[in-house]
């Protein structure tokens, strides 16, 4: 671990959720999609929110396939756990996602992605909660955030001293194992969790393993707080290369590997100058290096081999003050600077290396405002401007506004109009034969109206949307470069379900995705349609059971495993999971999980068969 790297770090993320953990942290209040913690009836903008025994329920192992229930979201996974994974929130692309784990960015625009980010690569058992905020958010982010934030927060120090310990075997070689210990002593707080994880070869190529470590620090007292949180990971993957047909029509078996070593740390130090005015300056670091290696496809006309060693650094700092009555009037206004740099020493060899390195960095220096006022006790207006200035760029300001009414104290609705803004990637800005440094920046604009309910048994929600995006960033293949170019809209609806029983034994959960998407060319891995739903039964016995069950609409993908650009239409399929889960007494808890049932034949990419049913035993000792 390069501890000598570290930076300051944290934002809101850590710090206000450690603030709220008192064994039995609140559930409504999110630390995204603001400048500061806020109830879920605080935002304008669309919120899930999925706690830790709700992702375990859905999936003990696997983020992927968790997300895959959660409304407006489709994550496509190409085959087994070493191939590619792509975020598609209502239809954008995978990298118009900002994706955060304790409030550190991880989005790494030296990808040759565009900067998105691989979901395999965060293991579920440091997982505390997950928060998804819907719709552009550049007016709070900034740069990346076109389609929406999910913010991925890690297990927190807690008041009594914890001490676990967690082991799992299943299928194809899986295992995992790992421990972590938390607790406080005075106004001290800590927490610690490490992991092993190897996914074994549920598909023949396709294999990951990594290692995770998780530590958090934090101090308080009547008018101060101070968190540290750092996270180490790293790990290795291999594959078939992306479209060559996979093991079922690849001409060759050799494989894409890919090592890796991401870091990150954040500092956060929280003020309460008086009861209305609140001054936070926090400080992140993130570093990722990645040693990329790929055969090509054969026949090599379609992709030469290539490979790159990068270096990704991102450093920023931001002071942000809270000052008024959070209750009925209050504005978070402050300064952020942000400093990227990227190095990749690549090669594509076309009967010698070619180079295709390049090295890049930037700084941005934002100014935001955020202004929220309850007219009535029912009526919530918010309007947020940003101002960003990228070296290199013109300036952007992005603009965001937003109502909520509580029409009952069950109903609500709401209303939300984003701006975001997506600066190009060091990939596409630098690479030495598609690079294009006149790239511009790609920008959304996003509308949503919702309806809310929130009742003792039953919730739901349902949101129709309509975005636009605009110089999406597109490979002209007569010019041979990254031009900007394409434009997208996207319009449809989205809506969940949750009902318990009055004894709160039964749950049973539905959820739905339809995006209706107006592209000059088909956009592929994108399902017009998925439909989701869960039972669960949680009895006074300590065996309890869920069931998940996903459809997922036909989709377009892309093969080149014949030497020529082929577009084919996946069929539909609909895929069982279950789990059960058996507490033995206070410190022993068992597992069991159980994936593609029905062992449902489908692909996410041509000649990527899906992994045949698989299990999952796992233990689990609290002290």
């Amino acid at each position: 671990m390069k501890l000598h790297h570290l930076g300051l770090a944290v934002s809101l993320a850590t710090s206000m959720s450690a603030v709220a953990e008192e064994k039995n942290i609140i559930e409504n209040i999110l630390v995204t999609g603001s400048y500061n913690a806020v109830e879920q009836a605080q935002l304008t903008s669309s919120a899930i929110v999925v706690e830790r025994e709700a992702l375990l329920a859905l999936s003990p192992y696997s983020l992927v396939d968790a997300l895959r229930q959660v409304p407006s979201l489709w994550i496509e996974s190409q085959g087994g756990p070493g191939g590619l994974t792509s975020i598609v929130m209502r239809g954008a692309e995978s990298n118009h996602t900002l994706v955060l784990v304790d409030g550190v960015q991880l989005n790494d625009p030296t990808n040759t992605r565009g900067g998105s980010v691989d979901l395999n690569h965060i293991n579920m058992q440091s997982i505390k909660r997950i928060e998804i905020i819907r719709g552009a958010q550049s007016s709070i982010y900034g740069s990346d955030a076109l389609a929406g934030v999910i913010h991925i927060i890690t297990m927190e120090p807690g008041n009594e001293t914890e001490v676990n310990a967690f082991a799992a075997l299943g299928s194809d070689s899986f295992y995992t194992y790992g421990a972590g210990i938390s607790g406080s002593m005075a106004n001290f707080g800590y927490s610690i969790k490490a992991q092993k994880k190897d996914s074994g070869e549920p598909l023949r190529g396709s294999t990951a393993d990594n290692n995770d470590v998780v530590a958090k620090l934090n101090w308080l007292n009547d008018s101060h707080q101070i968190d540290f949180s750092y996270r180490y990971f790293d790990g290795n993957n291999t594959t078939y290369p992306e479209q060559s047909g996979g093991p079922t029509f690849a001409q060759s078996d050799d494989l894409d590997t890919t090592n890796y070593v991401s870091e990150q740390a954040a500092v956060n130090w929280v003020w309460e100058v008086t009861p209305l005015w609140r001054s936070r300056i926090s400080s992140t670091w993130f570093n990722r290096e990645d040693d990329y290696q790929s055969p090509g496809i054969v026949p090599y006309s379609s992709v030469p081999a290539n490979g790159a060693e990068t270096d990704f650094t991102r450093t920023s700092t931001t002071w942000v003050n809270t000052i008024g009555d959070q209750e009925l009037l209050w504005v978070n206004v402050g300064l952020e600077t942000k400093q990227e740099k990227g190095i990749s020493d690549g090669y594509l060899d076309i009967g010698f290396e070619l180079p295709t390195t390049f090295d890049l960095d930037r700084r941005i220096n934002s100014a935001f405002m955020n202004i929220n006022g309850m007219l009535l006790d029912s009526f919530l207006l918010q309007a947020s401007v940003r101002h960003d200035d990228a070296q290199g760029f013109e300036a952007d300001q992005s603009v965001q506004l937003g109502m909520r009414y509580q029409l009952t104290d069950n109903l609500s609705i709401l209303a939300n109009r984003g701006e975001g803004f997506k600066l190009p990637s060091f990939f596409a800005l630098g690479h030495t034969l598609v690079g294009n440094p006149d790239l511009q920046p790609e920008t959304s604009k996003t509308m949503e109206l919702g309806i809310e309910w929130q009742g003792s048994q039953i919730n739901a929600s349902i949101n129709y949307f309509n975005n636009e995006y605009r110089d999406l960033v597109d490979f002209d293949a007569e010019l041979f470069t990254n031009v900007n170019r394409s434009s997208v809209d996207i319009s449809g609806v989205d809506g969940s379900v949750k009902w318990q029983s009055l004894d709160k034994q039964w749950h049973i959960n539905g959820q739905f995705n339809y995006s209706d998407i107006d592209s000059p060319t088909p956009l592929n891995g994108r399902p017009k349609m998925t439909l989701g739903s869960s039972i669960g039964y949680d009895p006074d016995e300590p065996v309890s059971y869920n069931l998940q069950a996903l459809w997922v609409d036909e989709r377009y993908t892309t093969s080149l495993y014949t030497g020529e650009v082929q577009q084919y239409t996946l069929d539909n399929y609909v895929r069982l999971d279950a789990n059960v889960q058996y507490q033995y007494d206070a410190n022993w808890k068992f597992s069991l999980q159980v994936t593609n049932i029905t062992d449902s034949d489908y692909q996410d990419d041509i000649g990527f068969a899906a992994n045949g049913p698989g299990f999952y035993l796992g233990v689990r000792y609290d002290i």
